[in-house]
This record gives C-alpha cells, sequence and structure tokens, in this order.
C-alpha cells in the first residue's frame, strides 16, 4: 500500500516541478527585456545629451576663429525629425506642426529644440551659447532642419555670433 501511495506522489510532484520552472524561465526572460529597455533607453538619452554637447563644441569652435563654415553632422536616436532653433519670445512666423510641437515650452530659456519632442527623452530643449538666433529666425520662426540635411555653421569675418542654416 505504501509504494502506491509513493508512485502518486511522485506523479504529482513532477508536473508541479516542470511548471515552477517554467514559470521561472517566464519571469527571468521578462527581466531581461524590462533590463534591455532600460539600457536601451539610457542609450537614447546619452545621445541627446551627446549631441547638445557636441553642438555647443561646434559653436564654441567656431566663435573661437575669425570666420568659420563647417558642416555639422547630427545623431540623434531614431524618432526624432528635426532640429528646431527658435525664440519662442518673439513673432512666430513660422507657425505649423513643429511650432505646435514646441510652443509650450517658451517658459524655458531654450533656442534649439527636437521635433518630435516625445522622442527626445526627456530633453527636448536646450539652451545653446554664443548662436545668434535672431539672425537663425529671421525668415523663420522656429527655423527647423531636417535631421538627415544635417546643420551647416557659419560664422563671419566680423560676427560674434554663429549662425546655423
Amino acid at each position: 500500500m505504501e509504494m502506491i501511495n509513493k508512485r502518486g506522489q511522485q506523479t504529482m510532484g513532477m508536473p508541479f516541478g516542470m511548471i515552477f520552472a517554467i514559470f521561472l524561465i517566464v519571469v527571468f526572460v521578462v527581466i531581461a527585456f524590462v533590463a534591455v529597455g532600460y539600457f536601451l533607453d539610457i542609450g537614447r538619452s546619452a545621445s541627446v545629451g551627446l549631441f547638445y554637447d557636441e553642438l555647443q563644441t561646434a559653436v564654441d569652435d567656431a566663435v573661437r576663429g575669425q570666420s568659420s563654415e563647417r558642416s555639422f553632422d547630427v545623431d540623434l536616436p531614431s524618432g526624432i525629425e528635426k532640429v528646431c532653433f527658435a525664440n519662442l519670445s518673439g513673432m512666430i512666423t513660422n507657425p505649423g506642426a513643429d511650432y505646435d510641437a514646441i510652443r509650450n515650452y517658451d517658459v524655458y530659456d531654450a533656442n534649439v529644440f527636437l521635433v518630435p519632442p516625445e522622442y527626445a527623452q526627456n530633453m527636448q530643449w536646450k539652451r545653446i551659447d554664443r548662436i545668434n538666433v535672431t539672425r537663425i529666425t529671421q525668415v523663420e520662426n522656429p527655423y527647423c532642419v531636417e535631421v538627415e540635411d544635417g546643420l551647416k555653421i557659419k560664422k563671419g569675418f566680423y560676427d560674434r555670433l554663429v549662425f546655423i542654416e
């Protein structure tokens, strides 16, 4: 009689062990996906931060020179389509989807914006020093450039600030 009971416990114990092992595998896979997603978000944030730092460095280099004209490749995470330069406290001469995406940032002291902002990893705007926003936005405010096109950083011989197109 005792033998029959032990066999019954072993057959019932095997499926429970399998179910528990499968449950642990699923938990580890879910944790791995969450961790990978977290590290990808850190990489995107770092990419946006590096873009702003490299742009400020390129502007500073242009200011130090007598005159300058150079291309600046834009390396941003996928999803960001445009880099916009704007004087949101000035007269808006280019209303539209780009302005609608950045108009709520007028309370910040910023002059560079990433569109669409939801892909900018909570770094949708930044103030870049020593750029001539008045000249950049003279025709269009905001002035937006496609990410694929890159930027041109220019400074004339008698200019104190940098012009970006």
